[in-house]
């Protein structure tokens, strides 16, 4: 601890920066800082609007503004555009109106536009944000100028909802009971939104104001122009939203929403006719139930029973060669909806780093973690555990005060065996488990400083988990601070969570053991594995202080610490503990249009890392930069450097290794999105000159829109690498110095990911994902370590040649000369996998959904891994021949749901 306390007093003037940039630009057009001319810290008053009352009947939503309430309504005019050509008057007028009554606020807008004919108007299903022209509400109910919600609508009458937080942030997910509709005339087009109270959260007075911001997008021009002027140049968004004025005798009623569903799915795959559980055609029906339930004006409780996720994509295929564990995207809608409050990094990189969350929603209805043998014989269990139920409460108060809390109940999975004697026996292979989180936030100063207090739990049976070899608990807690200074210009953000798990001796020593912390290491004086602990405790840290506004100038400085101990992977995604990381980055970001570019940004980052033992892990630099032309193509690119350092992972457990010094490098470029055919190229190399390791791949991006309702996109990559220090296994691991193999890895990767939509109306859909997979790796020129911190990589290794027996599939050899003969398996791998649905998808009611979805699944390993090829080489062709020459999969799931709201 003394050596991380004196890591921390050199991070000043020895750290370099974190590959870590600030985003100021939010994804929908509408972010950025001051309005154009004002400073920050001094900004311009806000514009504001009078909602006109009604006093008659309601408009009818047909997007036609001809009820004469619209007539009498105050008008938001005079748009500013933030892009391209940021503080100039919007290129055409638009109007906008509010209007509201007992139960809905209604928006109007007039986006005049003198060539009609040139409006983009694409067709697309709900919540698909397509090249078109849109106009845009946002509706900061709270009036805390941190959370606002956002609804659009194009000249289709495709609609799309969003809700924002923490000024910036957002979350797609966020879905809606409201209404709009949209026609196009010869003076432009015009848009009607019904936003009914109950899809809104507010503090009922009296007399109220909310903020509000309009927005209006011209596809053609790729133009975005608010009513409130916001910059790119400053990290702000609902804390720059104009002001709605004069809401009286608005009131929010007791509001319940129940989605009851039913579900029917029919799977007939290949399979083994001896096996007892198999069947042809195999059958499945299910219902359940989603309640949203507010509990006062500003508080939700929403429920799920029973839920099914049948509709949602497959993940994508990925191989797999490390000692951690792959990251998927969560996708489910429970548990995507209203995530933002509950996500908490455990990082403050990018790549893999950028996943480390303290609440990994994926942990709720996993794979069962347990292992059978069937004896010779087969066994049946289901490949997802079964979620029970889960509810979650969230809202913000009037006061400030943002809450968050989640429970889920997973089932007991057991999976059913039938030996090869015939015993035919239940064994379990996932316990009882319930996960909780609380999330507690208040802000001050309009939301400008914050602090936060979160807190994670996961109970297993005992019983069925110390059997299983699981943790039977894992806690943590923690509070984040963030506060904004300088006129807004800077920022800086503290974090501190403590984590403790329980379990047998058994489970905790694996705990001691596992990639993330590696406690057996025989050179690590700081740590050490203790095979009677029953429990693990640890902490990590995150700290930041950054410009991040103001000027077009940017810096930061901070550090990332974990202790050796910290474990959040129970209901949380970490990969490594046992760091310290300190960074500093510099960038200047021009958002202003030239004479050739409309915005570029160059950034310059470095960083170095340690081991609480003081064992120097890492440092390194990187340059990077982005710009967009005037002709709306953009492109990246970027390098680095890695300097020679230890890595207490190559060994897997073994002694630190000296990891030689690397190069990287990305680059990309795309054209212009408002053409009818995108393309873009991505990217990436990296090279380790000393052991001659190197990789390379690219990726291409090919979108093509037509008929205005068509649009397909195909995304082919290839990737290679050159590994020479990969890891086999070690052997000998009950000895107190086993070897370690490694070899050299020859690994070709290839896929293709494409996705197709067609939008009949806005409320119905055809979409079309498909994602064949091939990987293949070769091993030779095997080594044992010799001196894993020798001078030079040579003197690191030791290489030899084995005996390969085809009967067994396994090498032989004597690997450190006593005459005894080790044996390890043949480590190629050929693989490859075919993904695919096909998903309709009827609105036929607000709220209401029915689904009709084919899924495909090829795998040539699937029944036997055995019959898979296992020679290494990559064949493309062959490869997918024979992924396709293998009999496939398929589901048919048919799910309706019914929306009500008493």
């Amino acid at each position: 601890m003394k050596t991380v306390i004196s890591l921390a007093a050199a991070w000043c003037v020895a750290a370099f920066a974190f590959p870590w940039t600030v985003s100021l630009a939010a994804q929908d057009g509408m972010s950025g800082g001051p309005p154009p001319g004002a400073e920050a810290g001094r900004r311009a008053a806000p514009p504001v609007l009078e909602a006109y009352r009604l006093d008659g009947a309601a408009p009818t939503i047909d997007g036609i503004l001809d009820e004469d309430v619209w007539s009498r309504a105050a008008v938001a005019t005079d748009f500013i555009q933030m892009e391209p050509d940021e503080g100039q008057p919007a290129t055409e007028r638009t109007e906008a109106r509010v209007v509201y009554g007992e139960d809905a606020l209604y928006v109007g807008f007039r986006a005049f536009d003198r060539n009609p004919e040139e409006i983009v108007a694409q067709l697309a299903r709900r919540d698909q944000k397509v090249y078109s022209d849109w106009v845009v509400v946002a509706v900061d109910s709270y009036f805390d100028r941190r959370t606002a919600f956002q609804f659009r609508v194009n000249p289709r009458g495709v609609r799309v909802d969003t809700y924002r937080f923490d000024d910036t942030q957002e979350d797609d997910s966020w879905d809606a009971v409201w209404d709009a509709a949209a026609q196009i005339d010869e003076h432009g087009w015009t848009a009607e939104f019904e936003i009914p109270y109950s899809q809104l959260r507010f503090d009922a007075s009296d007399a109220m104001t909310w903020g509000i911001e309009f927005g209006r997008e011209i596809a053609r021009r790729d133009e975005t122009s608010l009513w409130a002027p916001i910059s790119r140049q400053d990290g702000a968004l609902v804390s720059r939203f104009g002001e709605l004025r004069g809401l009286r005798g608005v009131t929010h009623s007791r509001r319940m929403e129940i989605l009851p569903y039913s579900v029917a799915r029919v799977t007939r795959g290949p399979g083994n006719l001896a096996d007892p559980f198999y069947r042809e055609n195999d059958t499945y029906t299910s219902v359940g139930a989603d309640v949203k339930f507010g509990v006062t004006s500003n508080l939700t409780l929403d429920l799920t029973i029973n839920p099914d996720f049948g509709q949602v994509e497959a993940d994508p295929g990925q191989v797999n060669l490390t000692a951690f564990e792959t990251f998927f995207q969560e996708r489910r809608p429970f548990f995507v909806e209203g995530s933002g409050i509950f996500n908490l990094r455990l990082s403050q990189g990018d790549g893999h780093e950028a996943n480390e969350l303290l609440f990994y929603t994926r942990r709720i209805g996993r794979a069962p973690q347990g292992f059978v043998d069937p004896e010779g014989g087969y066994l049946d269990q289901d490949a997802q555990t079964t979620i029970g139920g889960a509810w979650k409460l969230s809202g913000k108060t009037a006061s400030g005060w943002s809450i968050g809390l989640m429970h889920a109940v997973t089932a007991e999975e057991v999976a059913d065996v039938v030996t090869g004697s015939g015993l035919r026996r239940e064994s379990p292979i996932e316990p009882l488990t319930n996960y909780g989180v609380a999330r507690i936030i208040k802000d001050f100063r309009e939301g400008r400083s914050a602090i936060g207090l979160v807190a994670t739990a996961t109970n297993r049976g005992q019983g069925v988990a110390d059997d299983l070899g699981l943790r039977t608990g894992g806690y943590t807690g923690g509070f984040d601070l963030r506060h904004r200074f300088a006129g807004d210009d800077w920022s800086t953000d503290l974090s501190f969570v403590a984590s403790h798990v329980r379990g047998s001796p058994e489970t905790i020593e694996r705990t001691q053991r596992s990639s993330a912390r590696y406690f057996q290491r025989p050179d690590a004086d700081h740590v050490r594995v203790d095979p009677s602990r029953t429990s693990l405790s640890g902490w990590t840290s995150n700290f930041s202080v950054a410009k991040i506004a103001g000027g077009f100038w940017r810096v930061g400085t901070g550090f990332q610490a974990r202790s050796p101990g910290f474990e959040a992977n129970d209901v949380g995604f970490m990969r490594q503990t046992d760091m310290f990381n300190p960074w500093v980055w510099g960038g200047y970001h021009k958002s202003t249009p030239g004479a050739h570019l409309l915005r570029w940004n160059v950034n310059v980052n470095g960083w170095s890392s340690y081991t609480f033992g003081g064992e120097h892990t890492g440092a390194g630099g990187n340059v990077n930069g982005s710009f967009t032309l005037r002709s709306f193509w953009n492109g990246y690119t970027g390098i680095g450097h890695n300097v020679e350092a230890l890595s207490t992972g190559i060994l897997r457990g073994g002694p630190a290794f000296v990891r030689e010094a690397g190069w990287s490098g990305w680059y990309g470029v795309s054209s212009d999105s408002r053409q009818p055919l995108r393309v873009g190229l991505n990217g990436w190399w990296g090279a380790r000159p000393e052991s001659g390791s190197w990789n390379a791949g690219f990726s291409t991006d090919v979108n093509v829109r037509a008929g205005g309702n068509f649009r397909l996109s195909v995304s082919p990559s290839v990737s290679f690498q050159q590994e020479d220090r990969q890891w086999i296994t070690a052997v000998g691991t009950g000895v107190a110095q086993p070897e370690y193999v490694l070899g050299h890895l020859d690994q070709t990767t290839a896929g293709l990911t494409a996705r197709f939509d067609y939008s009949f109306t806005p409320d119905l859909s055809l979409q079309l994902y498909a994602q064949p997979f091939v990987a293949s790796g070769d091993y030779t020129d095997f080594k044992t370590v010799a001196d894993p911190r020798g001078a030079s990589y040579e003197d690191r290794i030791r290489r030899f040649l084995p005996t390969y027996d085809a009967r067994t599939d396994r090498y032989s050899a004597d690997l450190d000369g006593d005459g005894a003969v080790e044996s390890f398996r043949n480590p190629n791998f050929n693989f490859g996998q075919f993904r695919s649905n096909v998903v309709l998808r009827w609105e036929y009611r607000p709220g209401s959904a029915l689904f009709l979805v084919w899924s495909q699944g090829r795998d040539p390993c699937s029944l036997d891994f055995s019959q898979c090829a296992r020679d290494g080489s990559f064949d493309l062709r062959g490869s997918f021949d024979r992924v396709f020459d293998t009999r496939p999969s398929n589901t048919l799931l048919i799910k309706a749901s019914y929306w009500l709201s008493p």
